[in-house]
């Protein structure tokens, strides 16, 4: 075995970030009855939302927003791109909606279970490297069923820094008491996965299932998640 740990990203690499976020929108719109009050269709809430959503994460990723203005201002932000204004207590509850019923959905990537199995039959030892935020993403690992896998989950909330930050890869290979050389990391953010574990001098999978650029070539390069097993 050229490696001798597998680290994975969690969120659109195992679990289907897409499909379960799409479903709690969804019960969380009806819910609070948003397309009444903000007079809009649910696809217009749900892209708008995505916009500022990817806005505030790539700010927090630099540290210039914190968790607790994340989990409220994605919504209030998009409440009033709607024309509420009097949406504190709103934003509130759509907040805590949302990282409370997200983590019950279990839908993974095609090919998860598969390549786990894979993986785990070889004996390599696995572990999860996120940016969640550890009360969601450890409620994903085991409502998903999938921590049987995972020797241990490493959250950059715990570590102090957040991929593509060196320092979280470094404190990974540091607490394995291994070498960059003997991990390889798999992830479907070229950005913060791909780059980040490059600039460790870790190998990198990308998982890039609908073929995006990408500034240089990657280790290995996957479609599918399943065409791991004829890498490792």
């Amino acid at each position: 075995m050229k490696y001798k740990h597998i680290l994975f990203d969690l969120d659109r690499t195992l679990w289907d970030f897409k499909s379960n976020s799409f479903l709690t929108f969804k019960e969380m719109f009806d819910t609070f009855d948003l397309a009444t009050l903000c007079n809009t269709e649910f696809e217009k809430f749900y892209a708008e939302y995505k916009t500022i959503n990817s806005t505030l994460w790539d700010m927090y990723r630099r540290g210039t927003l914190t968790k607790e203005l994340l989990y409220v201002k994605r919504f209030s932000l998009t409440l009033e791109h709607f024309g509420i204004t009097d949406h504190s207590e709103l934003s509130r509850k759509l907040g805590d909606f949302y990282v409370l019923e997200g983590p019950k959905k279990t839908t993974l990537i095609d090919g998860a279970i598969e390549v786990l199995d894979y993986l785990l039959a070889k004996n390599y030892p696995m572990y999860i490297v996120s940016n969640g935020f550890k009360e969601v993403q450890n409620e994903k690992i085991i409502t998903s069923k999938i921590d049987k896998y995972f020797k241990k989950v490493y959250l950059s909330e715990d570590i102090g820094a957040q991929k593509p930050n060196r320092k979280i890869f470094d404190t990974v290979v540091g607490d394995l008491k291994t070498t960059a050389s003997e991990c390889v990391m798999i992830g479907d953010d070229f950005g913060v996965d791909i780059e980040g574990a490059k600039n460790a001098g870790i190998d990198q999978i990308y998982f890039n299932p609908d073929q995006n650029n990408k500034p240089f070539e990657p280790t290995y390069e996957v479609k599918s998640l399943v065409e791991i097993c004829s890498i490792l």
